[in-house]
């Protein structure tokens, strides 16, 4: 300040000068003090908020650097947060393992002396429709008593054998929300557990639990049942029953349940093989799934948390990472294309995906009530399908299958940011970006 104010003399002395080179009288160069001292006190008022001013911009222009700072050091902690989602598995595993509870993630420094604090969520994936007004019919009948499974064959319809210890087999048509219960029963009460496929074309294949009669094939086209061979004159199809359809080499591979024993069918030649045995005694919640390639994939159920992969055709059983809980009655696995498999619980509300690419379990959206014997999972589109519940209950639920997303919480300093971000396979989207 006092810089400026020894300059103002000066000026006003130059501008005296000045006025004595005008060609004006001497008395009138006398007027120039007055006119020097009235300029001296505008002056003085105009300076004070003039200085106020220049003080108030600096503070101003330095508390913005300060916000500036805070704001590129939270951009960066979100920045952070992302790649490390894409390029680090762990942080990505951990955060999906513990769906819905905030991970913390620590930032690699500072910058400008401030360094962000990172929370990344894993949002649960899923949406169940349980209830009407836009939920699917439930079924007249019931599902449970180790029995109910579900098969889609493709256009409309999503077939449904009740078990329950009795021959029910109905149709749902999904555009139409009804159900054929019309047609042809199963030949055969169901004694024990089922399991029914679709095994390419017009034909559906079911295994129902007894020593008897338990192999059969249902024609789409003239909705009839058709009587095949049996696995073994001694061998019983019992809990942990299930089988599944290898449609490149069109065979049939099951488990008979209550055992380790494992078969395959030969559609062309309508044979069975015994296969090397699985890895423990499969029963209740027991199931099988083929994700295309080489490779079948199973639960073991009989409260077990064990999972399993067989190689096509002859084997090996592989021991895989175990589901994260145990696998009780009502179990059930269900694919349709791509990187995952999909799994019930039993016995509870939680429902499982599994990456075959990153080789882990990940928790999704609960189903609307706990899953007992009975139920079932299938897929009709790429993100989502249908769900028996079991347990004796009608119940039948619709799912979606929404894409991973995460929830990114960055603090730094005075500047707070939330981010949404989906990873959908190669696409990758930020749904918001909010900064406080």
């Amino acid at each position: 300040m006092m810089r400026i104010l020894r300059h103002i003399p000066q000026w006003l002395t130059y501008r005296g000068h000045r006025s004595r080179y005008d060609f004006r009288s001497r008395s009138e160069a006398g007027q120039s003090l007055p006119a020097a001292l009235i300029t001296l006190a505008v002056a003085s008022l105009l300076l004070t908020p003039f200085l106020t001013f220049v003080s108030s911009r600096s503070l101003g222009t330095g508390v913005a650097q300060e916000t500036f700072n805070d704001l590129y050091a939270a951009d960066a902690g979100v920045e952070y947060g992302i790649w490390s989602l894409l390029n680090v598995p762990s942080i990505r595993n951990t955060a999906d393992l513990n769906a819905g509870t905030a991970q913390s993630l620590a930032f690699p420094g500072s910058l400008n002396g401030i360094t962000p604090t990172i929370s990344i969520t894993a949002l649960p994936i899923g949406n169940w429709n349980p209830d009407p007004p836009g939920a699917p019919a439930d079924l007249t009948w019931e599902f449970g008593n180790g029995g109910g499974s579900l098969a889609y064959a493709g256009k409309e319809c999503v077939y449904a054998l009740g078990g329950n210890k009795k021959n029910n087999f109905g149709c749902y048509n999904i555009s139409g929300d009804s159900w054929n219960s019309s047609l042809a029963s199963l030949p055969k009460n169901v004694d024990g557990e089922d399991s029914l496929v679709h095994g390419g074309g017009n034909s559906l294949f079911a295994l129902v639990g007894g020593k008897k009669d338990n192999f059969w094939s249902y024609n789409t086209s003239s909705d009839t049942w058709n009587m095949l061979e049996i696995i073994g004159e001694k061998v019983k199809v019992d809990q942990g029953a299930a089988l599944v359809y290898v449609n490149a080499k069109k065979l049939l591979y099951a488990f008979s349940g209550n055992s380790k024993d494992f078969w395959r069918y030969d559609i062309s030649s309508k044979g069975w093989s015994s296969m090397a045995d699985a890895p423990g005694t499969t029963k209740t919640g027991a199931d099988l799934i083929y994700t295309g390639g080489d490779y079948i994939y199973a639960i073991q159920g009989n409260n077990s948390t064990a999972f399993w992969r067989f190689k096509i055709p002859n084997g090996p059983w592989s021991t895989l990472p175990n589901i994260p809980v145990v696998v009780k009655e009502g179990g059930a696995l269900a694919y349709y294309g791509g990187d995952y498999l999909y799994a019930l619980q039993g016995n509870s509300t939680d429902f499982w995906r599994y990456s075959v690419t990153m080789n882990s379990w990940t928790i999704l959206a609960a189903a609307p009530d706990a899953v007992g014997a009975g139920a079932d999972l299938i897929f009709t589109h790429s993100k989502g399908g249908f769900s028996l519940q079991g347990g004796k209950n009608t119940d039948y639920w619709e799912f979606e299958v929404t894409p991973p997303r995460y929830k990114i919480s960055v603090q730094a300093a005075s500047v707070s940011i939330d981010t949404l971000y989906e990873i959908d396979g190669t696409t990758r989207t930020i749904l918001f970006w909010d900064i406080d």
